[in-house]
């Protein structure tokens, strides 16, 4: 009964000092994803994961979701009773059977399908488990106690003990003895490989009381167990004493008190503190409980009940909090005091409202309150109130001298401060917010911003920035002439003067765009909004932010007004006032990424030790990921930077859990992935290497094969292509040759004819004349000329030896004709192999005719004469003809009156024949005709150049015949 009474007086110390005080704690139930309501245990295991045994299966929690397994997934009972997490990330499962199972890399390992386990015999439900220095796991299941031993080579052997009685508690290396000790009644005996040897023995106490032991034997520290106490458990160095009242810490050593009291009145099975020091509880019937930190606290009054904080101010140090009801909450050290205005509701036109002080302003000595009822100007000093009826009070703010602007839900007006009274109506309806700045008066409605001047022009910036047509919540003034406008429904806005300066909504990283409150201090903007706090620091570009919500501690996500003061972020909301340490939030803080599940192509992958998944099919390029980040304190607000290295290598950023690339080229990549809890603190990186394979088609030596295939089969391509143009161009090569040849026998033969009748022509003259020796001499000549005549007709060259010997006699016979009326010569440039150099037949002849009949054949005088030169030019051959007839115009004359069978056409089918032999030359050959002419202009003959390019690479060729 003494430690009853005992137990109650330091419980009743305990409750005094949070009555007006209780924790915030983040709920999760089954509509969150949790197996079961009732949890019976939990653990966290080595990498980082909470555990929670329910009556419905087991949940594994990363912060974000839950994974549960039934039976389906091999359980061996849906009903899970005990969890144990060992250093080798396995996790012990005690379900409600005679049997025992753990998870261990993705599978549950039973006694069914693990010969070691089998080995253990247990006649009862496992209750406890404990694991000692070298890795051996010891449970106690009823009077059973199984030893599961590691090996060095990784193998286990399993030791099976009974004892008529035990404490069902197994201590691991007691006072230096390695293994596990456990206590009897009044006992501690130590398992060795045979039987249980006893170390030592100690007082009995009553059932109503716990000894925390010390090292040394009398060192005892009796502490009174609550009234219907669950049973308690230790964990990162504290005790918990779990009851269905709630859940008690014990203080740490000497262990002589209890230092604080959770969840009272709630069913608490078992409580332990993760690796960033929440709190941990799980429950019957109301699934598990999170505390985030005992830094955040939620005043309460009315037995619990929670009071409305609607606005927040500081007066001389002594934080002031505005409710319903027309009450002021100002805090002192023993907690909150109540001071009421209720009373002057009832002279106020708004009696009927829950006269919410919506807004509180210090002005000095004296405190101004805006309710919805009344204004009242408060000193709290004299504890004096000065009040106006004015009602529904929105807003207040200190304007120009003794005066201020106070907004209404239906006007807006100036009044006196010392004696508020009103003294002019700025804007006649409805205001939101108010605040007047450099001598403009801004008005905040439900439609949007205006702007008054002193001279009482309005302007609405709605109608320039769409943004300010949404209703405002509240205007912050800065330091620098700025002000912040909090909108319900598009974020915050910075404005300058008239003009719209910046912009923040959730996409620059708020929590939500419906913003009620904002405080603002050093740069640091606080925004309260339906989603919770978001803090941005105005400083940095871009702004940085930090998130607190009910996942953090905080009692409610529905923020109604901030106010920070030095470290202490106060803040009032539907839940209260609630405060807390911003620098203590974080100092536990810590971030673990895991895998979750690796696929390929839709296959499961295992990564090996050094976390490659190896070389993959090149058909095996659908490559994706699931992962999280592990932050309970984040609450699931993780930022994941990632880059995969051999596609991409600049980080990207998501708040996704699963990464997928659904079709990968080959090559080696590294996926590189990293985890940022909300406080900024990052996880170890996460590699995982791997490498797709090229296929065969675009590897090197394919590409190799390829090209040559294709080389081979564009050279055969190419070749019997040109083999088949080179072939089809030697026959119309051939053909144009033989056409050529052709038209210049045709030539040739016009030309005969033509020669044979001039010559002719000449031996008639001579007969007629009687002159019958020159007529046979000639006949001798014209026989060897004609003769000489068929055999070059034949031939498409000859030698200049053979050109000079039918010239000649050529010019030797017209001579005769024309009765030794002209001279000629004949001069060939020594440099030329007269015999071995060829010139086209029968070109010159025509020429040489033309300048006997129509240029030397009218000199009368005797003085005709005819110049024939072969002469080398670089490598032309240049054939000048030239004669000092009487010239082209004065022949033409002569020309026009012969009868048309006398017009020679020598000149017209040398033309014809060398268009025919340009045809086939690659330089053509060039006649150039050129009237001479004495100092006065007048005609002294014409001479006629015919230049045969390249003639010298004829010099070795020999005649070709047809």
């Amino acid at each position: 009964m003494g430690n009853l009474i005992i137990f109650l007086i330091l419980l009743l110390a305990a409750c005094c000092t949070v009555t007006a005080q209780e924790y915030s704690y983040v709920h999760y139930d089954t509509k969150d994803g949790l197996a079961g309501s009732t949890v019976y245990d939990l653990c966290q295991d080595k990498d980082g994961f909470i555990w929670f045994a329910t009556e419905a299966g087991l949940s594994r929690f990363d912060g974000t979701h839950f994974r549960n397994f039934t039976m389906a997934d091999g359980l061996p009972e849906n009903e899970i009773l005990r969890l144990f997490s060992d250093s080798k990330g396995r996790t012990w499962i005690a379900p409600f059977k005679h049997t025992v199972c753990y998870y261990y890399k993705g599978k549950i390992y039973t006694q069914e399908n693990n010969a070691q386990l089998q080995k253990a015999k247990l006649h009862s439900v496992p209750v406890f488990f404990s694991e000692d220095s070298k890795q051996n796991i010891g449970l106690i299941a009823g009077n059973d106690i199984v030893i599961i031993k590691a090996d060095t080579n990784n193998s286990t052997s399993v030791t099976n003990f009974s004892w008529r009685s035990t404490s069902g508690y197994l201590d691991p290396d007691v006072d230096g003895f390695p293994g596990f000790a456990f206590y009897s009644r009044d006992s501690l005996f130590l398992l060795n490989e045979g039987n249980p040897v006893l170390i030592r023995t100690y007082p009995w106490k009553k059932s109503d009381s716990m000894a925390l032991t010390g090292k040394v034997e009398k060192n005892y520290n009796y502490v009174p167990l609550p009234p219907n106490s669950t049973g308690m458990n230790f964990s990162q160095g504290v005790f918990f004493v779990n009851s269905i009242n709630g859940s008690y810490l014990i203080d740490s050593f000497p262990f002589r008190r209890y230092a604080d009291i959770f969840l009272r009145g709630k069913h608490i099975n078992r409580s332990i503190i993760d690796n960033e020091q929440n709190f941990w509880f799980a429950t019957t019937g109301e699934g598990v409980y999170k505390l985030t930190s005992r830094e955040i606290k939620t005043w309460q009054v009315k037995k619990g009940k929670p009071f409305e904080i609607y606005s927040l101010e500081k007066w001389n140090n002594q934080m002031l909090a505005g409710a319903d009801m027309g009450r002021v909450f100002p805090v002192t050290r023993a907690g909150l005091d109540t001071i009421s205005f209720n009373k002057y509701l009832r002279q106020s036109t708004n009696s009927t409202g829950s006269n919410r002080l919506l807004s509180i302003k210090n002005v000095g000595q004296t405190v101004l309150l805006a309710f919805d009822g009344f204004l009242a100007k408060y000193d709290p000093v004299n504890r004096r109130t000065l009040v106006n009826y004015i009602d529904v009070l929105k807003s207040v703010d200190e304007a120009d001298g003794d005066t201020l602007l106070v907004g209404t839900g239906r006007r807006t007006v100036l009044m006196s401060k010392e004696e508020l009274k009103i003294l002019d109506t700025i804007w006649p309806y409805r205001s939101t917010a108010v605040c007047y700045h450099r001598s403009i008066y801004y008005i905040g409605t439900v439609d949007g911003l205006y702007i008054i001047r002193k001279d009482r022009s309005v302007r609405f910036l709605g109608d320039q920035y769409p943004i300010l047509k949404t209703r405002i919540s509240s205007i912050l003034k800065t330091p620098g002439g700025d002000l912040w406008i909090t909108t319900y429904g598009r974020g915050m806005v910075n404005v300058r003067g008239e003009e719209v300066k910046e912009i923040l909504t959730t996409r620059q990283g708020l929590s939500s765009d419906i913003c009620q409150s904002g405080f603002l201090k050093d740069q640091i903007l606080w925004v309260g909004t339906d989603k919770g706090i978001t803090k941005v620091d105005l400083a940095t570009t871009p702004h940085p932010v930090t998130y607190y919500s009910m996942a953090d501690g905080l009692p409610s996500n529905l923020i109604h007004a901030i106010y920070v003061d030095s470290n202490i972020v106060y803040v009032g909301s539907p839940a209260g006032l609630t405060f807390f340490d911003e620098t203590k939030l974080s100092n536990h803080s810590r971030c673990d990424l895991r895998v979750l599940d690796i696929s390929v192509s839709g296959n499961p992958m295992t990564a090996d030790s050094t976390g490659s998944i190896g070389r993959l099919s090149h058909r095996d390029n659908n490559f994706k990921i699931s992962y999280v980040g592990i932050s309970f304190k984040s609450a699931g607000d993780i930022l994941y930077r990632y880059r995969l290295k051999g596609l991409k290598d600049t980080w990207d950023t998501t708040r996704q859990t699963v990464l997928e690339y659904p079709s990968l080229p080959f090559g080696d990549y590294q996926l590189e992935l990293i985890a940022v809890n909300k406080f900024g603190v990052a996880s170890s990186p996460l590699l995982i290497p791997f490498i797709i394979a090229t296929p065969f088609w675009q590897t090197t030596w394919f590409r190799l094969l390829i090209i040559v295939i294709a080389a081979l089969l564009v050279w055969t391509f190419i070749n019997w292509r040109l083999r088949l143009i080179r072939k089809r161009d030697a026959q119309e090569a051939a053909f144009r040759q033989q056409m050529n040849e052709l038209e210049q026998l045709a030539l040739r033969s016009q030309m005969n004819p033509h020669f044979i009748f001039n010559c002719l022509n000449s031996i008639q003259n001579f007969i007629v004349h009687k002159d019958f020796e020159t007529t046979n001499t000639y006949l001798t000549e014209f026989a060897y000329l004609i003769r000489q005549t068929l055999e070059n007709s034949t031939k498409s060259s000859i030698t200049i030896e053979n050109e000079v010997t039918y010239l000649n006699r050529y010019l030797a016979m017209e001579r005769m004709r024309f009765d030794n009326a002209f001279r000629y010569t004949l001069y060939v440039d020594p440099s030329f192999e007269r015999e071995f150099t060829y010139i086209p037949a029968m070109i010159l002849q025509p020429y040489i005719e033309n300048s006997i009949r129509h240029g030397v054949r009218y000199i009368t005088d005797g003085t005709g004469l005819i110049e024939i030169e072969f002469r080398r030019v670089n490598k032309d051959l240049l054939c000048i003809i030239k004669d000092n007839g009487i010239g082209r115009k004065k022949a033409g004359e002569f020309r026009s009156h012969l009868h048309f069978e006398y017009q020679s056409r020598g000149m017209s089918l040398t033309a014809d024949r060398i268009k025919a032999l340009n045809r086939e030359a690659s330089e053509p050959i060039t006649i150039t005709v050129i009237d001479l002419e004495d100092e006065r202009s007048q005609p002294t003959g014409t001479k006629v150049e015919i230049r045969f390019p390249n003639i010298i690479h004829t010099i070795i060729q020999k005649p070709q015949s047809l």
